[in-house]
């Protein structure tokens, strides 16, 4: 047997290569063993790899990575006896758990992960605990003509396990429940849910947990664009809303099992001081964002996330780091795709310091591409990131830089 590093992942992203896969080949307990990947998508991984030098270091393996048990027999064909078993992707917590659990590792509960991930047992479980007081209900094919709809308008619809707010809607009557319900179904077969409108302000939280402590790390107060569609435009570190209910947040967290490595988890404060969970992310948060943490925290984002898996504890990691709550002032902002069409003018990305603030601009789309407007964070043109000491002068610099981009389309 050869004692490996596994990593498991469905969809190339850049938290995946620029930021775990380093720290994963960082963590290995043997220097010269091998980090092995197993994708149901190897092509795209070697693709992405292979302008790395890391790749010389990685193995990677296919198979079906939504099924544990493919996963432990493809490990097992291959003699490969993992010391650590990771995914940072959303629809892999489960299984990733249940291969973890299987060769003795730290290991996350299988049951936890699989409700996150299901909007529709999650608000079910949470229900169950007193702890979510909007109404909600499934729909399949079978109820195309809404006959047994039990919640009134205005509500949300979206996927029972959807991902970011790709295919999410406030529909304000039946008609246009309807009209969402038709369209979705003509492409997908996957059950809706649909839950009572909760107006408020967003919120994350960001939280690291050794399965014993979770401890909060900070969170963001996310701006939207107007619904009927929910895509985030822009997001502030640690505001007074999100410190002022960071404790409350947590508490939820803890209550329904969050617990070992990262978790980004999403809240909704309504007028009245009400706590309302929108979602558990129980893995890295995305967009961005993880990278500007790395920048922001007085100890490594991804290293830590990794050695949390290994077995590291809360209070190890406070001995070495101190408090791992992350002070900075940030702020990141998201240039949104104004119409369908081919970008004609894209503005360079650039990473520079002014006025003691670091901003950086990331284009997410290139000269010629062509863009299909979906409602949903596919529609990022670019982001800028900034970070400071100082809100007032952090916030003054993005708004600049901001107005000095030009992105330009032909129809």
């Amino acid at each position: 047997m050869t004692y490996s590093t596994v990593l498991i992942t469905h969809v190339v992203n850049d938290a995946v290569i620029e930021g775990f896969i380093p720290a994963l080949l960082k963590s290995r307990h043997v220097p010269d063993s091998q980090l092995i990947i197993i994708t149901d998508d190897k092509e795209a991984h070697m693709d992405a790899l292979i302008a790395t030098p890391l790749g010389a270091q990685i193995s990677i393996l296919e198979c079906d990575v939504f099924n544990p048990l493919a996963i432990i027999d493809t490990l097992n064909n291959y003699h490969i006896l993992p010391n650590l078993v990771f995914s940072n992707s959303d629809h892999l917590q489960a299984a990733t758990a249940v291969v973890a659990e299987f060769f003795h590792l730290p290991s996350k509960d299988w049951r936890h992960c699989l409700v996150f991930k299901d909007k529709y047992l999650m608000r079910t479980q949470l229900h169950s605990a007193h702890l979510y007081q909007a109404g909600y209900q499934l729909l399949t094919a079978k109820d195309l003509h809404l006959e047994n709809l039990s919640i009134s308008f205005p509500l949300v619809a979206k996927p029972k396990q959807g991902v970011a707010s790709m295919d999410v809607q406030l529909c304000m009557n039946k008609n246009e429940l309807l009209s969402y319900c038709q369209s979705f179904w003509q492409s997908k077969t996957l059950p809706i849910l649909v839950e009572s409108y909760v107006a408020g302000r967003l919120i994350t939280l960001e939280t690291l947990g050794d399965g014993e402590r979770l401890v909060a790390v900070g969170g963001f107060e996310v701006t939207l664009t107007e619904p009927p569609h929910f895509v985030e435009l822009d997001a502030v570190w640690n505001t007074p809303l999100c410190v002022q209910y960071r404790e409350r947040c947590l508490a939820i967290l803890q209550d329904i099992g969050v617990g070992l490595g990262v978790c980004h988890s999403e809240f909704i404060i309504t007028p009245t001081g009400e706590v309302h969970l929108v979602e558990i992310n129980y893995r890295s948060i995305g967009d961005g964002r993880e990278f500007l943490l790395h920048d922001m925290a007085h100890y490594p984002w991804f290293d830590t996330i990794v050695r949390l898996h290994q077995g590291v504890s809360i209070a190890e990691l406070e001995a070495e780091f101190g408090q791992l709550a992350i002070s900075t002032h940030a702020r990141i902002h998201y240039i949104v795709a104004p119409q369908s069409g081919t970008i004609c003018i894209a503005p360079s990305p650039f990473n520079k310091q002014m006025q003691q603030t670091t901003i950086i601009h990331q284009p997410l789309k290139k000269q010629h591409q062509t863009i299909h407007i979906t409602h949903s964070n596919k529609d990022y043109l670019s982001r800028l990131l900034a970070y400071s000491d100082c809100a007032n002068t952090m916030n003054d610099v993005l708004n600049d830089a901001i107005a000095n981009l030009q992105w330009q389309f032909e129809s």
